[in-house]
C-alpha cells in the first residue's frame, strides 16, 4: 500500500504557523499525526482492535507521555 502522505499548514495570523503532517511517521499505528509549531513537536500515534469485543462498553485508554529535548 502506498501511503498517503498530508499536510497542511495553519497561518495564525500573527507571525506563527501550525503544520499538520499525517501518513508519514509511525505507519504500523492505524493513525498518526505530527504537529508543529515553531521548535515544538508532537507525534501523536493510535492503535486499535480491527473488530469489538463483545461485551465491553468502555474504552481502555493507556497514554504514554515522553518529554525529550534535542
Amino acid at each position: 500500500m502506498i501511503p498517503q502522505v498530508s499536510k497542511e499548514i495553519i497561518d495564525l495570523g500573527d507571525g506563527r504557523s501550525i503544520s499538520i503532517e499525517t501518513g508519514k511517521l509511525a505507519k504500523q499505528a492505524d493513525g498518526s499525526v505530527v504537529v508543529q509549531m515553531g521548535n515544538a513537536m508532537l507525534l501523536a500515534t493510535v492503535v486499535s482492535a480491527r473488530k469489538a469485543s463483545p461485551g465491553v462498553d468502555f474504552l481502555p485508554l493507556t497514554v504514554d507521555y515522553r518529554e525529550k529535548f534535542a
